[in-house]
């Protein structure tokens, strides 16, 4: 008897649980329903982004399960440009999950970018509550406050993260970006100095030029501007909430430039992931294929890369880098009989190429076939004269065949398509000296010793030739 009492005990607990278990999801399936965004026009984007979005809006809409679905398709709406979508399931998310900070730093990221910045910094304070140590939240308050012209609130955001992460260059940025609008060029300089020391120059560059320049130290933002090709490119902070969503987009462009930002970064298998993702997505897209090639060509996939670069050069035939390159790596490879006839076959379909042009020109050189050499570096200045390596190989070549003059004058056209190259300067201005016209050398060792790319040893060379010379030192 008492056992029949206890299991019928039970199992009125059990169905009690199950009801309120049923009732819920029931309630979750509801508030969810209440905030999905109606879908897309998805007639133009890929079938594997069809396929995912109205995956995830189906799950969002049954009854178990209709949370996951709902996060799953924030995800993937953001991720592939859809930020109205987006904006809307964020907007419920919060109402459904008020202690997790995703959802309104990510909703927080897009009203920022659309220049909505109260409601942005409004969704941004609702972050620092929920997860005070998150310093992408922190960083981008500061950015936004900054935008806002709200001074002193910026610095306090910049002040913060500082405090969480102590010497981060963003927030450093920042608090130098405050002070060069307050005319406060002394309290800039080293922040700016630590900004461009920790980051190779590939953040504070511009400012801090522009600053020395005020400060009246002319030869350091020279030499720093002739540092601006050697830098490396901008990158965002690290934002693992928002770059995170990489994972979930379908579309080859955004895929790209983030493959291509990460693999700047060092991280080449992740940059090779996202950019076979992108080939799979759109295999007929001629610039991610291009892009895939070359990245596995740095990371010696020979065969992989010879595979997508010759199909580059079948899916678009008048695009000249796809035939160069696969005819570069051919010739690495040993095959120079494929080399030379995928070359002359680009040159074939692409007859004014700069680039097949120059290449052509330095197999012609190597063969000994110097006049005919000669003519090809001149087409290829002829199709890109903006650009110096055609000028500079042309200008060695005259120099080993003893046409000094004809050299120089391909030097001096080098320096008018970068008036900095480091090569061009060095050789002109040990001419300069060789020859004897102390105030023209004296010119071109400054200008060689402003560009760091010239190397030290080359530099200590010109140094003592001009003693040697001249008697003194430059």
């Amino acid at each position: 008897m008492k056992m029949k009492t206890i299991l019928v005990v039970l199992l009125a607990v059990a169905l009690a649980v199950t009801g309120v278990w049923f009732w819920h999801t029931g309630q979750v399936r509801d508030r969810v329903a209440a905030s999905l965004p109606a879908l897309p026009d998805l007639s133009t984007a890929p079938a594997a982004l069809r396929e995912r979005v109205l995956l995830a809006d189906a799950h969002a809409r049954s009854r178990f399960g209709a949370a996951r679905g709902f996060r799953e398709l924030s995800r993937v709406y953001h991720a592939n440009g859809f930020l109205e979508e987006a904006t809307r399931c964020y907007e419920g998310l919060e109402k459904l999950e008020p202690k997790e900070p995703r959802w309104p730093h990510l909703h927080a990221t897009i009203l920022a970018g659309y220049g909505e910045i109260d409601p942005a910094l409004a969704l941004w304070k609702q972050v620092h509550a929920l997860a005070p140590g998150y310093l992408p939240a922190q960083l981008r308050s500061g950015d936004s406050l900054l935008k806002a012209n709200r001074p002193q609130e910026a610095a306090a955001a910049y002040e913060t993260a500082l405090k969480l992460e102590p010497d981060n260059p963003y927030a450093l940025l920042g608090l130098a970006r405050l002070d060069l609008e307050a005319g406060r060029w002394e309290q800039a300089r080293p922040r700016l100095e630590l900004v461009v020391r920790r980051t190779n120059y590939t953040l504070g560059y511009d400012l801090i030029v522009s600053l020395y320049e005020r400060l009246g130290l002319t030869q350091r933002a020279t030499e720093i501007r002739a540092m601006a090709k050697a830098s490396g490119a901008y990158r965002d902070a690290d934002d693992p909430w928002f770059d995170s969503l990489i994972e979930d987009c379908f579309e080859p462009y955004r895929l790209s430039l983030a493959a291509g930002a990460i693999g700047r970064n060092g991280d080449q298998a992740t940059a090779r992931r996202l950019l076979e993702r992108a080939v799979e997505v759109a295999p007929d897209d001629v610039s991610v294929r291009f892009q895939l090639g070359t990245l596995l060509i740095a990371q010696g996939d020979r065969k992989g890369a010879v595979w997508h670069l010759r199909r580059c050069t079948e899916l678009a035939p008048d695009f000249s880098d796809g035939w160069a390159n696969l005819s570069a790596l051919q010739a690495v490879l040993g095959d120079a009989a494929d080399a030379a006839r995928t070359l002359a076959e680009g040159l074939r379909q692409c007859p004014q190429s700069p680039g097949l042009h120059l290449q052509y020109a330095r197999n012609l050189q190597q063969a000994g076939r110097i006049p005919e050499a000669i003519a090809e570096f001149q087409t290829s200045i002829r199709f890109r004269p903006n650009e110096p390596d055609a000028y500079l190989e042309l200008a060695n070549l005259y120099f080993r065949l003893g046409r000094n003059a004809e050299g120089l004058a391909e030097m001096e056209r080098v320096l008018l398509t970068e008036p900095a190259h480091p090569q061009a300067l060095g050789i002109l201005a040990l001419h300069a000296i060789m020859s004897g016209n102390e105030e023209e050398a004296q010119r071109r060792v400054t200008a060689a010793r402003n560009q760091p790319r010239v190397p030290p040893e080359q530099m200590q060379e010109l140094v003592s030739a001009f003693r040697k010379q001249f008697g003194r030192a430059p």
